[in-house]
């Protein structure tokens, strides 16, 4: 029985925790509450996070997200205002440098370079403005398969991000929930587990003032596969393309099932022939062994 996967990973209680997470939304709907509240839940549980901004300013997110009990806990590093690192004289952050770099520098000056951490990415396509697709799911790779990081969070516009780069993030990602334009929300999920299995589901849940995750169901399909449609259903739909007939009538099924094909009956010795292969001389065959081109003027 399928069971919703959105609760368990905004509540850790997902075993192991995916490496890499990819959080995608389109102009239609923005998914920035739904990143805050998994930000959130990090820091309720008390893991460090560390924000890479290329957009909002650090005020704009820590007034949605700080409090006073994780203050502490939370970093942003500011790569909107001055994104290739021109006016700090090197004090700064260069988007162009890969993410693992970025990230090491900062987890180092935390002073605990042993604690794990949550490494944040918003958004996915202004990165891809400073440096390329290549480098990028480089970069999240090696994070990933690092001991540093607890999880790498990727935010970006799945319609403003070329569809190679997506398929590519998508495909590196341990789990990716792709957020809907529906009321009430819903978002189509993929989680990757360590074994190889793959669970797909489709859900609907809230966010409430807190930014917590509430009553998250499934939604069922309401798309019927193509193996349980009814056969007479199929051939309505074809008999309706075209101005020719495209089916076979019950007596026109029953005669083709009982036709013996030519190499059937052969094969069988229903012919009587026993396979054998009967060929007439033309007048024009040469059977002149000595000199097989005798027939050509050369």
């Amino acid at each position: 029985m399928e069971k919703a996967i959105l609760g368990k990973i905004f509540t850790a209680t997902e075993v192991p925790t995916p490496r890499t997470l990819l959080l995608t939304d389109t102009v239609e709907i923005c998914g920035r509450g739904l990143l805050y509240s998994l930000i959130s839940a990090h820091l309720r549980l008390g893991t460090d996070v560390i924000y890479l901004t290329t957009t909002l300013a650090p005020q704009c997110i820590q007034s949605h997200i700080i409090n006073n009990d994780n203050t502490e806990k939370l970093l942003i590093i500011d790569g909107a205002s001055d994104p290739s690192d021109w006016d700090t004289n090197g004090q700064g952050v260069s988007l162009s440098q890969p993410l693992p770099h970025i990230f090491n520098n900062r987890h180092e000056s935390g002073g605990d370079a042993d604690r794990k951490v949550v490494l944040v990415v918003d958004k996915v396509e202004h990165l891809l403005c400073h440096q390329k697709p290549l480098e990028l799911v480089r970069g999240l790779h090696a994070l990933a398969v690092g001991e540093k990081l607890e999880q790498v969070i990727m935010y970006g516009g799945r319609d403003t991000i070329e569809e190679s780069t997506l398929s590519a993030l998508t495909h590196a990602a341990a789990a990716t929930i792709h957020l809907m334009p529906t009321f009430p929300l819903t978002c189509h999920l993929v989680l990757k587990k360590p074994s190889g299995k793959i669970l797909k589901s489709h859900e609907e849940f809230r966010i409430s003032p807190e930014l917590e995750i509430l009553d998250v169901r499934l939604v069922q399909s309401q798309t019927q596969p193509l193996s349980t449609v009814d056969d007479n259903t199929t051939d309505n739909i074809l008999a309706s393309q075209t101005t020719f007939s495209l089916t076979l009538t019950s007596n026109q099924r029953t005669a083709k099932n009982n036709l013996l094909l030519p190499h059937t009956r052969i094969q069988s010795g229903e012919s009587g022939g026993g396979g054998l292969i009967h060929y007439t001389p033309d007048d024009a065959d040469d059977w002149d062994d000595d000199d097989p081109d005798d027939d050509l003027d050369i």
